[in-house]
Order: structure tokens, then sequence, then C-alpha cells
């Protein structure tokens, strides 16, 4: 897992900002970035500790200015300041419920939400009146409950929130001032409706960046060793935090599953039998403590479901791992479960992370499969195109050259002078020891062959050649066009030829050859027909399968017409590329 180490850097996904603070003489590894990322660090998919920190910060402000100003608190004393100073006992507790216990952070949920909106009348009441207004301080309380029910809840309950509290300021004001209703009534109603303005944009805004944003999850390249399952605990723990993670994957084709480790989970990969652990029992994003038995859930629909009496999930019940963070992994080719732990700050906001890796990851290994599979299937036609290379060149040519010495032996027994004929064989062997090396250079070079070629010269030196070395008659005929064709679809026909002449010598022993090229519109026309034989009874429709994998390789259609003395077999190709 060392190699884990060399994955893309999330915080790093923007250049763009760091040059620009290189441009006006920022140190980027300056107190800045430091405070910046400990900030980060602290408060990143973490709103109930922004939210608490929040409470105080209000808390402190409305001490402040209320102490400040000489006309404060209107009504009660003793009553406000007493009231402020439980409220700031009240708020350090939350934070530091909130900075270490998410499962009692999650059951004060509205417990402290109905704390805020008390603080919220009980301030209006105290200071509502006299010569000056506290209206900033009940817009800032009304704003934070605002988002605090947005980070929270959903859209509806952050409306019903905003609509709530604009009623009880009015309804409070008219108790204030009884005897000016109309007035009361008219300024209420002006500020209620900015607060439902406001309220609005908040909702938009927070709604909008509800969840939260990830890094793309990257693979590792294959040369490093490091498999998809184990860059994704990689990726998982660098986006939370966690310590330790473990990765449990049930293939779509293999029974059992694939436990991958890392961190302080003993490292390492194993393999699980079938019926072990149940990855089909946690479907959903969970919290757990399985000390406590407590667990909070996910759903689909953005709420939460909390457990008192849970196991927690199965991988973490078979791991024996204490708290942390689960969360399904869903892809085409499998399911998986992750399971982290020592994420510091554990809270609910842990879950919406949870559900975004879980789709990142999935859709990484997704990928990754594609990807396997596009390698797999370009492996098999390169070797494919490899066979039949060999088969159309090498394999003919040496088939070719059998053919000729059988001929030369007997004609050697009947007293005849073979030294030519054995000269021409020599040099038919070294014209296809050539085109052999032009296919080693076609595999060892990774670009298509470059530059075009006149098909019309190219194939009347190819058929010259194959004329001497299968001693036949033939004959190559095109329309005196030039035919310009790009390198690899010359080579492409040139096998083409190779072979159908091949199997004209080879199995229909044919005396003389006709090869013909001619062009239609966009598409060649190559024909290939001899005297010999033809093809054996029963078989005339039966296509010769190099032939035809070749062609249907290239886009083609090849038609095939056998008789005894005239064996024709027509192909047509597109001028454009390969399918």
């Amino acid at each position: 897992m060392q190699a884990c180490h060399s994955l893309p850097d999330p915080a790093r996904a923007n250049p763009l900002c760091i040059d620009r603070r290189a441009k006006h003489g920022i140190p980027i590894a300056g107190w800045d970035r430091v405070a910046i990322g400990v900030i980060r660090e602290i408060f990143e998919h973490r709103s109930s500790r922004v939210i608490a920190a929040g409470r105080i910060a209000l808390a402190l402000l409305f001490v402040l200015w209320m102490w400040v100003d000489p006309d404060q608190p209107v009504r009660g004393d003793g009553l406000a300041y007493g009231l402020l100073a439980l409220y700031l006992a009240y708020a350090l507790a939350l934070f530091a419920v909130a900075w270490g216990d998410w499962w009692l952070d999650y059951r004060l949920t509205i417990p402290s939400f109905l704390g805020d909106s008390a603080m919220f009348m009980a301030s209006l009441y105290c200071t509502e009146g006299g010569e000056a207004d506290f209206v900033s301080s009940y817009f800032a309380f009304f704003s934070f409950m605002t988002v605090s029910a947005a980070l929270r809840w959903n859209w509806r309950v952050t409306l019903a929130t905003a609509a709530g509290l604009s009623l009880l300021y009015l309804a409070m004001g008219l108790f204030l001032h009884p005897g000016d209703s109309v007035d009361v009534l008219a300024k209420y109603a002006r500020r209620g409706s900015y607060m439902v303005v406001l309220s609005l944009l908040v909702t938009w805004f927070t709604l909008q960046r509800a969840a939260p944003m990830v890094g793309r999850f990257s693979l590792v390249p294959a040369v490093q060793g490091v498999s998809p399952h184990e860059a994704a605990l990689a990726y998982a723990m660098k986006a939370s935090g966690a310590t330790g993670a473990a990765l449990a994957w049930e293939s779509t084709e293999e029974p059992g599953c694939t436990l991958y480790l890392a961190g302080t989970i003993d490292p390492g990969v194993r393999h699980v039998p079938p019926g072990v652990i149940d990855l089909d029992a946690d479907g959903d994003p969970m919290l757990f403590d399985c000390q406590q038995g407590r667990a909070l859930r996910l759903l689909p629909s953005g709420g939460f479901v909390a457990h008192g009496q849970s196991p927690g999930p199965a991988l973490a019940e078979y791991l024996g791992a204490i708290s942390g963070l689960s969360f399904p992994i869903a892809g085409t080719t499998g399911q998986g479960q992750i399971v982290l732990t020592g994420i510091p700050g554990l809270c609910r906001d842990h879950l919406e992370l949870g559900r975004a890796l879980a789709r990142e990851i999935g859709h990484g290994i997704d990928e990754e499969e594609i990807t396997s599979l596009a390698r797999e299937t370009a492996a098999m036609r390169l070797r494919g195109n490899i066979a039949r290379d060999l088969h159309d060149s090498v394999a003919q040519s040496l088939a070719g050259a059998g053919y000729r010495l059988a001929a030369l032996r007997r004609q050697a027994g009947a007293g005849k002078d073979i030294s030519d004929d054995l000269e021409a064989v020599s040099l038919s062997l070294r014209d296809e020891q050539a085109n052999l090396r032009e296919i080693i250079e076609r595999l060892r070079n990774d670009e298509v062959s470059p530059g075009t070629r006149n098909l019309g010269s190219e194939l009347e030196r190819l058929t010259n050649a194959l004329g001497r070395h299968w001693g036949v008659h033939l004959n190559y005929e095109d329309r005196g066009e030039a035919l310009i064709v790009p390198a690899w679809l010359a080579f492409e026909i040139q096998q083409l030829v190779r072979e159908g002449v091949a199997n004209a010598m080879r199995h229909g022993e044919a005396g003389t050859i006709w090869v013909r090229i001619a062009r239609r519109e966009r598409n060649i026309e190559l024909t290939i027909e001899d005297d010999g034989k033809g093809f054996p009874r029963g078989e005339e429709t039966r296509m010769p399968r190099s032939l035809a994998e070749r062609v249907g390789a290239l886009g083609g259609t090849i038609r095939v017409a056998s008789m005894n003395g005239d064996t024709r077999v027509e192909i047509e190709l597109p001028v454009g590329g390969l399918k």
C-alpha cells in the first residue's frame, strides 16, 4: 500500500489559485495556508461544529453590544444578563457535545433548536424598544437558525422555520406594544418581509452546497501495482481523515468476497468465504458505535434514522471495529462495503460524505472494469491481426516454398537442371523475409503506418513476386488510374491478395490466377479469380476464414462464386478507416 501515497491530492486540484497568489508575492507555504488547513481540518464536513461555534459567537456578541449600549436592556436588567449567561453556558456545552459525541449531538438536534428559538424570543423581549433597537441582532439570530435548519433538515423544514420565526417576531411586537397595533403591525410586517426574503436566499444557497464536494476518484496507473480497490481505500481515507479502512468487495462472477485492509486495520488482502459477511444487510451509509450499540443511518430520501440497539454493519462486526463510518458501494460488476475508522470529529455530515465517496468509488471501479475490458478486447483484436498476418504471409510463404521445393525434387529426380529454379526460390524467400520484417516493424510501432501508397504499383510488384514464388501465371489488371490509399490499407489489401493466391494454389491447384483492382465511388473492389478446381461439392458457399475475418475487420463485404475451372472471390472495401 505504499504506492497509494502517489495518488492525486484533491487539495491541489486548482493550481490557478496558487499561481495567482504567487504572482502577488503571497507565500504559498506560509502561515495563511497552514491556518486555512487547520480550519478546514476542524470544520470541513462537520456542520454541527460550525453551528455550535456560531451559537457561541452570537451569544458573546449579544452580551458585548448589550453591555456597551447604555439603553439596554430595556426590560429585566438582571433577567437579561442571567439569560445570556445561561445561554452562553448552554452554547459551550453544545459545542463540547458537537466536538466529541455524534450520537448525543444528533439526539439534541431538536432540543437545541427549541432552545435557540426560546433565546431568540427572550432577547427580543429584553431589548425591543427604547431609542436603539437591536434589529441587527434579530436578523443575525434569524439567519443563524435558518442556516441551522437547512444544514440539519430539508428545505420544507427550513421554510417552516423561517415562517414560524417571522410570525413569532410579529406576535412579540404586538405583545410588547398593545396600544399601537397599527404602527407596530406595519413595522414588524416590514421587518418580517425582509426576513422571509432572506430566508429564501439562505435556504437556496445552503441547499445548493448541501452535498459535500469531494475530489474525483482517479485510478492509479497499473504500472504502480495498486489495484482499484486498494486505491479506493486510500482515496476514502484521504477524503475523510480516517486512520483505518476496509473494503469488502463481492464480484458478480465469483462466490464470497475479497477483503482489502489499510491503515490501522491490519493492512493486507484476503478472501472471505460466501455467507460470512452479508453485504446486502447494510444498504445505507451508517455511523456506528458497536460498544454502545448505536447507529445512525442516512436514508435515500435524506432523512436520518437512529437505532439505540444496533450491532453495527456486518463488515465492522466481522473486523471487530468499535466505531466509525460505513457505506455501501454499488457497481455493475459487483457490490461492496467500506468501513472507515479513526475519523476525527465524526458527525452526521460524514454520512453525506460517505454517500459522495461511494458514488465516486463505484464509478471509478466501473470505469476500471470498462477500461480492462477494452484492453482485453484490443489485445484479442491484436492477437487476431497478428495471427492473420502470420497466416497470410509467413505461413503461406513457407507453404509456397514447400510447394516449389517438392516440384523441384521431382524434377531433380528426373535428371533436370534445377539451379535456376532454386535461385528463384531463394529470391522469393528473401522477399518474404522483407515482408516479415515489415510486419514486425508494424507491431513495434504504436502508431498506424503514416503516409499513403499507390495501390496499383504496390500490387503489381507483389503479384510479380507471388507469381515467381508459387511458379504460377499470375496476371494483374487495373484500369490504369492511380489508386492512392493510406499505407495501412495498402498493407491490408496486399495481405488479402497473398491469402487469395495461396488458397488458389494450395486448395484449387490453379494454373492461372487473375488479380483485378478497381475503384467504385468511395469503395475499392478487389477480385481474385483462378482456373482451379474450385470448392469441394457442397462447400461452394463457405467463406475462406482468414479472408472473411480480415474483410470484416475492415468493414467490407466478400462474395465467392465457385465452379470447376472458374473460382472468383470478390471483395469490396470502404476507403475510410477501420470499424
